[in-house]
């Protein structure tokens, strides 16, 4: 399947954003609801939907079934919004840095079925959240993903993917991992929210990495409160996007946005308030 490849600055939201919270998670794979969800996205405005695989009954997850694939595609065809990367949560659970080889070996298996599946669903980009319990700050972690990563660059090329990481490591860590990962296949995930969480200086993280991010989640925080309504947050919208603009930044921005009673309104509001910076800055 191929989706629209010659759009750029496309404007997404994170599956599951607009589906009832379940069980109070901020971020979850809606399994009864993730169709609506397409046709949802469609009215908000948006184009895409980075759809989510985490570890809740991960085997029912409907990439991994042949007939679910079909319909997702249908789906995408009918409603114009496509699916550009999967945001890989379930490695947050089961890390790909576990010291014990088997749960690694377990892990990576589930990854590269991912990853031959997705040029059927026109995905380009998996996404692998090393946070929580997954981040590798250790450095007997970090050299345990330079070395699976590295024999995942064949994989992703067969398959046209790129492999972008969210890090928790400082700008510096983050600069000195990629050094050891060259190969153009891995890149970054920026996380605008994380920046400001973690009081990172976005010219610094722009500085020295730049150049690798392969997509962007929208987000807004404070050091205190890890997810805000945009715009209410310590985010600097208008340095990102100055920067972003420096990097000539074509490629997608997923919404990663806090939640609220009313999801569907939050998210069309939140599509204007980014689509605004990228009229102003990338346009």
């Amino acid at each position: 399947m191929s989706n629209i490849k010659t759009a750029v600055n496309r404007v997404g939201i994170m599956q599951g954003r607009l589906s009832p919270m379940i069980d109070g998670r901020i971020q979850v794979f809606p399994a009864k609801t993730w169709r609506e969800e397409f046709i949802l996205a469609k009215e908000c405005g948006f184009e895409l939907i980075e759809w989510v695989f985490d570890a809740v009954q991960w085997q029912d997850n409907p990439i991994l079934s042949s007939s679910q694939r079909r319909q997702i595609i249908q789906l995408q065809k009918e409603c114009k919004v496509w699916v550009p990367a999967v945001c890989c949560d379930y490695f947050m659970e089961y890390p790909l840095s576990s010291p014990v080889l088997e749960e690694r070996e377990k892990s990576l298996t589930v990854l590269k079925d991912i990853i031959r599946i997705c040029p059927e669903l026109g995905i380009q980009y998996v996404e692998l959240p090393f946070l929580g319990k997954a981040e590798i700050k250790e450095e007997y972690a970090q050299t345990i993903i330079v070395e699976l990563l590295s024999g995942l660059v064949s994989l992703a090329e067969e398959n046209n993917v790129y492999i972008l990481l969210e890090l928790s490591l400082l700008p510096r860590q983050v600069y000195g991992l990629l050094k050891r990962l060259s190969s153009r296949r891995i890149q970054l995930n920026y996380d605008t929210g994380n920046s400001a969480y973690w009081g990172y200086d976005p010219k610094e993280e722009f500085s020295l990495y730049g150049g690798r991010i392969g997509n962007i989640h929208i987000k807004d925080c404070t050091k205190k409160d890890y997810s805000l309504p945009l715009g209410e947050g310590e985010v600097d919208f208008d340095l990102v996007f100055y920067l972003l603009k420096k990097i000539n930044y074509r490629k997608d921005f997923i919404l990663q946005t806090a939640r609220g009673d009313d999801d569907s309104g939050l998210a069309k509001r939140f599509y204007e308030f980014t689509s605004s910076y990228i009229k102003e800055y990338l346009i």
